[in-house]
């Protein structure tokens, strides 16, 4: 099985164990997450200066940033999306078909997110987040410039996760800087994947 192929499979199998998941959890998992990364400021900041120290397209430096203050903007950000009311099993429409049945619209989880966006880090917090907050499982392939902080990011989150007794497979981050993974992940991955959330640039 190929290096993707696994993360696919492990997250299709995350998504089925998310499903029994209460949504207090869900919260108590990112209020945990927010707490892990005021605990981890540190290491967030020691980890992006080795992004920033090495990134070649000198125009990206200022997007790659993560400082005291963009910390604290994402954890202001992810403290947010846990107040968020919980999304699954809303009623979004309602009405009488034909044949006189009432007929609901619900709001369901869609599944396995595959996210491919800039060199950003705050967007791999943000995205893991909204993610689990909808009740979905998310791959994740940041640009190469920000791998460090990235990978430090989402590892945070999947420790929290499995502290609250959660597969940790419900974030993956794609750690492979080969550019065909993108390929592969857009071309070769819907027996896993749900839906791609692509978000062009340069940074890719």
């Amino acid at each position: 099985m190929s290096y993707l192929e696994n993360i696919g499979k492990n997250a299709k199998k995350a998504f089925e164990n998310l499903k029994t998941v209460r949504h207090s959890k869900i919260k108590k998992v990112l209020e945990n997450y927010n707490k892990s990364l005021l605990n981890n400021k540190l290491n967030i900041i020691k980890e992006n200066g080795k992004d920033v120290k090495s990134v070649k397209r000198k125009h990206l430096i200022d997007r790659l940033i993560l400082n005291e203050k963009r910390i604290d903007a994402i954890r202001y950000s992810i403290n947010e999306i846990a107040k968020f009311k919980n999304p699954i099993g809303q009623i979004l429409e309602n009405w009488k078909g034909k044949n006189k049945l009432n007929i609901k619209k619900i709001s369901t989880p869609i599944g396995v997110i595959g996210v491919i966006y800039e060199s950003r880090p705050n967007v791999t917090a943000d995205v893991a987040a909204l993610c689990l907050k909808s009740g979905n499982c998310s791959i994740l392939r940041g640009g190469s410039e920000a791998m460090n902080s990235n990978k430090l990011l989402a590892n945070l989150f999947r420790e929290v996760l499995q502290k609250n007794k959660i597969d940790k497979n419900c974030v993956q981050f794609i750690d492979n800087k080969d550019r065909k993974i993108v390929d592969d992940l857009l071309s070769k991955m819907s027996k896993y994947v749900d839906v791609i959330v692509p978000r062009g640039g340069k940074g890719l």
